[in-house]
């Protein structure tokens, strides 16, 4: 009965104080969070299906293991946050940065509509408005005949940069020219090109030297010939003298088959065909005919004096072969634009590509643009190979040991200090130093004007860094704070409990443990009845934790006991021996338990104990009854002898079944409370009738204590934060802010 009483007991115990996720750990609840809130939170990636909701979330579910939560919020940039699930109730976070704006409006008329590029992206055209990263951008706007505006402006998070444009003219790039001479009608040559007769004036011409011809009609006149240096916005004049030609002197006059040839006579060009030469020397000359498709063709012609010959010249057309454009860059992936249009990625091929000029771009992100511009004609390929230089930025990297060297992405930079630019982009920077464990680090570099400093503080080999000694002092507080003094896990190596407690059959009850190794334990204890009987134990345990919500443990308590010695009511002599009170106890438990982490624990055990008592003593009985009782009509003689009599030593073993709860209160309290019976073995002796009411043992036993947790200290040490910069503990403290929660 008393069985069936204790295993239903038990029962309703651990259905009400069992957790509900020991059953189940696929989904926990948690807490998420946002600042700014108001974001939209996904699970692992972005879509409806794993779309959870609008932060502040509180108790949503969310499977146990390793996530990433990814927020999103207008304006503001994306934020992927990695999360380990694993704590109910645990609070994520996540700080959303807002996007900079910069509104571009046109400040005149020209600049209205005109083609805006922010970091030499096109965007649109003026007005607009483009949210941006925070940082530096560059922001250009152009139109044909106006001068590119071109700006660079730091946008901080949440700004809006008003940007009015002004565009300006551009300044002329040609200039003119005046030319006259003292024969009216003459023709003018400008580069071999005819340009009208004199007097005349010629507009656009571009800067620079200009070779001008004037050729009378008259070939008893010789031509003049002069270079002019034009300027631009500015006017040249040439005043041509026309003088008059030798006598002997002969004149060319040449005709060709090709549209638009161009003729040579000795090396000089005098323009296309048809072309006359005039003032030539008497005897042999080289005419030369060219004309874009055809062959060149060179032929010698003799001039007599004073006479003119005409020759006609039949150009053969040239052997055409489809031309190709051929484009690659020393970046792999580099996009390639031909004429404006997007050809793809190196390395890009154009079959067949019609003759004529072509604008090459070659673009890689984190690295200068390529521009380049090249000829197709027949038989000739377009070839442009980009050597793409990184944009970089300028960084300094400093360290707190000697002969430290800097790598980036694996390849040596050079001795630390170090200072020079490293390409914009996502970089895997490391400082390495003999004596000291390698700094390994990913940064992301961004087109900035300032020095980036990189400060490396380099821990000694053996040595723990100040982010791993911090993490240690919170893994052992928290381990300290979960520590239960009645589990089937051990203590720490590094705590000691002190349990004390109020129950039955023992009045109180006092124990000390403390935690060897990581699966020993070991403690004494003492407990009493006041006047009955006081014991005292030794007891080790063998722990298994093989996750932190179960534990199983083994523990063996060897102890013993004395209690007061009473005169004996049948033996009245004055050297009559006292009646001895004494207890010996073995005891074998397995233990199970679940822990509730920074709540608590519940713990069932199962016993087998070994008692020898020695009690010969019963507070209601006199005369020979304390013996088990009388012979009728024989108060001097026991009515139970042998092994059953009262008066003997009881040696017993028997089978025991409890549980108990206990609750953590803080770091260095704990409450519990425990409940068990005897399923097998009968009571003991010594147990029964304490209070002199006559009842027997109950074998039913219940306590209530409190443990308190003490070893932990807060450790008080130079916590190295850059080179040369000790920053004395604790760690937690007024002067560095609120102590974070276990959960955090």
């Amino acid at each position: 009965m008393r069985a069936m009483v204790l295993g239903s007991l038990l029962a309703v115990l651990g259905s009400i104080w069992l957790p509900r996720d020991a059953a189940a750990q696929r989904v926990i609840p948690v807490n998420i969070e946002s600042s700014p809130a108001g974001a939209t939170v996904y699970l692992d990636s972005v879509g409806d299906s794993s779309r959870i909701g609008v932060t502040p979330m509180q108790a949503v579910r969310l499977p146990v293991g390793n996530h990433t939560l990814i927020f999103q919020l207008a304006n503001h940039e994306e934020a992927r946050v990695s999360v380990l699930v694993q704590r109910r109730r645990e609070t994520f976070r996540a700080v959303l940065n807002a996007l900079g704006v910069i509104d571009v409006t046109a400040g005149n008329a020209a600049a209205n509509g005109a083609a805006l590029r922010i970091d030499g992206q096109p965007v649109g055209n003026v007005p607009h408005r483009q949210h941006v990263q925070p940082g530096r951008h560059l922001v250009q706007v152009g139109r044909e005949g106006y001068v590119t505006f071109n700006q660079w402006t730091d946008v901080a998070g949440g700004q809006v940069l008003t940007l009015p444009v002004l565009l300006e003219p551009q300044a002329p790039s040609t200039g003119s020219l005046l030319v006259a001479s003292d024969v009216s009608g003459a023709a003018v040559y400008i580069d071999g090109t005819p340009r009208g007769s004199t007097p005349t004036v010629i507009e656009g011409l571009s800067e620079g030297e200009h070779s001008i011809e004037v050729r009378p009609n008259d070939s008893s006149l010789q031509p003049h010939r002069e270079t002019v240096r034009i300027i631009a916005g500015q006017r040249a004049t040439v005043n041509a003298t026309l003088r008059p030609a030798p006598a002997q002197a002969g004149t060319l006059r040449v005709i060709a088959n090709a549209p638009n040839a161009v003729i040579s006579v000795d090396g000089e060009v005098i323009g296309p065909a048809p072309a006359t030469a005039t003032g030539l020397a008497p005897g042999e000359h080289i005419v030369e005919a060219r004309a874009e498709g055809y062959q060149p063709l060179q032929q010698p012609v003799t001039v007599e004096p004073g006479r003119q010959r005409v020759i006609s010249l039949e150009l053969r057309p040239a052997e055409r072969s489809p031309g190709r454009i051929i484009v690659n860059a020393n970046v792999g992936g580099a996009v390639v634009l031909i004429n404006n249009e997007e050809r793809g990625s190196v390395p890009v091929v154009v079959e067949g590509a019609a003759a004529g000029t072509y604008a090459v771009v070659v673009r890689a992100p984190g690295h200068e643009e390529h521009r380049e511009t090249c000829q197709v004609g027949p038989g000739r390929d377009c070839q442009v190979t980009a050597n793409l230089s990184p944009r970089g930025t300028l960084v300094r990297v400093e360290a707190n040991a000697p002969r430290a060297t800097f790598l980036v992405d694996g390849e040596p930079m050079g001795p630390v200090p170090w200072e020079g630019n490293v390409p914009i982009g996502e970089h895997t920077i490391e400082v390495q130093a003999p004596g000291y464990r390698a700094h390994v680090e990913r940064i992301s570099l961004r087109a900035s004007s300032d020095v980036r400093l990189i400060n490396v503080g380099l821990v000694a080999e053996g040595e723990l860094s100040p982010e791993e000694r911090r993490m240690s002092e919170v893994a052992r507080r928290e381990r300290h704070q979960q520590a239960v003094a009645r589990s089937g896990a051990t203590l720490p190596d590094d705590l000691a409990v002190l349990d004390f407690s109020f129950g039955w059959p023992h009045l109180f009850e006092f124990r000390l443990g403390i935690g060897i190794l990581d699966w020993l334990e070991a403690g004494i204890g003492i407990r009493t009845t006041f006047y009955r009987l006081t014991e005292f134990e030794g007891r080790v345990k063998l722990g298994y934790r093989p996750v932190r919500q179960v534990s199983f443990g083994f523990q063996t308590r060897l102890g013993a006991g004395l209690g007061p010695a009473r005169e004996d009511p049948l033996n009245t002599a004055m050297d009559a021996p006292k009646l001895r009170t004494n207890a010996f106890l073995m005891s074998f438990e397995a233990l199970f338990s679940l822990h509730f982490l920074n709540a608590g624990n519940f713990t069932l055990w199962a016993a087998l104990d070994y008692h020898s008592d020695q009690w010969r003593w019963n507070e209601r009985d006199a005369g020979c009854r304390f013996l088990g009782g009388c012979v009728e009509g024989d108060p001097t003689r026991p009515l139970v002898t042998g092994e059953d009599a009262i008066d003997s030593r009881q040696s017993l073993a028997r089978f025991r079944l409890g549980g108990s709860l206990e609750i953590i209160l803080g770091p260095t309290w704990n409450v519990w409370g425990s409940f068990e019976g005897i399923l097998a073995g009968g009571p003991r002796r010594i147990y029964g009738d304490v209070w002199g009411l006559g009842r027997a043992d109950i074998e039913i036993y219940a306590r209530l204590g409190f443990t308190y947790k003490f070893g932990y200290v807060e450790r008080e040490e130079p916590v190295e934060v850059g080179p040369g910069a000790p920053v004395y503990g604790p760690e937690y403290g007024p002067e560095y802010g609120p102590e974070p929660t276990y959960d955090e």
